[in-house]
């Protein structure tokens, strides 16, 4: 791992272009492991949907076991820039390579900490039924709520969260630093680098409200996650480089 201090040195922020530029670095980094990149996010994905069938818990256990498996994904990458190969063992990676507890702790902030809110944004506006029928998994008990409406006021609010985020996995697992310290230089970045985190935030946002525009534009959201992690090593990258 790289010794990164805590406190990167006082930098000039980056133009609003450069937002464009992590766009189109994401996709030229997943057009180097096209279908493995794709592969294993369907992986993930569908460990997602499987653990969300899990009555009472199963939303809870998600948001813990998928951010682990989103870093196992960052450290292949990793691998594959640094001249190895992109291993399909890489899903667990996170696991092996920190101890449990710190892995466990950012799992629980990255992924917990956008779910809440999700949720909170669901729960003002639909209260208790909203709550029941997604954190604790009733949704069967509240069909008259499952509506497109619903969904975008459900998971769009967590579009700001995941991009102040997003950066937090890759300073915990690359420049070793605490999950509390990796979440915290994560959002520091993003203000640092207003500009091009807002363009970048944009097009996350136009992206999935394409994604939510029709019953069959969904399917989409099995090409934004390898582009979105594909982006995410990007912008790690680029901010290592650029304040390092």
């Amino acid at each position: 791992m790289s010794a990164i201090p805590d406190r990167l040195p006082a930098t000039t922020p980056l133009p609003a272009s450069r937002g464009l530029r992590w766009c189109l670095d994401g996709l030229r980094l997943w057009r180097r492991v096209p279908l493995r990149l794709f592969l294993l996010c369907f992986a993930q994905l569908l460990a997602e949907t499987l653990l969300q069938l899990i009555p009472w818990v199963g939303v809870t256990l998600s948001k813990l076991v998928v951010p682990v498996l989103l870093m196992g994904i960052l450290l292949g990458l990793d691998e594959q820039a640094r001249g190895g190969r992109m291993r399909w063992a890489c899903l667990l990676d996170g696991l092996r390579r920190r101890p449990f507890a710190p892995v466990l702790a950012l799992a629980a902030s990255w992924g917990l900490g956008v779910f809440a809110v999700q949720q909170g944004v669901a729960w003002l506006a639909y209260g208790w039924p909203a709550v029941d029928a997604v954190w604790l998994g009733h949704a069967m008990a509240h069909r008259a709520l499952m509506t497109p409406t619903f969904e975008r006021v459900l998971l769009v609010p967590g579009v700001v969260p995941s991009i102040l985020l997003m950066l937090a996995p890759c300073l915990c697992l690359f420049d070793g630093r605490s999950p509390w310290r990796a979440v915290c230089g994560s959002v520091r970045a993003a203000w640092r680098h207003a500009a091009p985190f807002g363009v970048f935030l944009l097009m996350n946002l136009a992206v999935f409200l394409l994604v939510l525009a029709k019953p069959w534009t969904f399917v989409l959201v099995l090409f934004l996650t390898p582009w979105s992690m594909a982006c995410t090593y990007a912008i790690w990258r680029d901010l290592r480089r650029t304040e390092g």
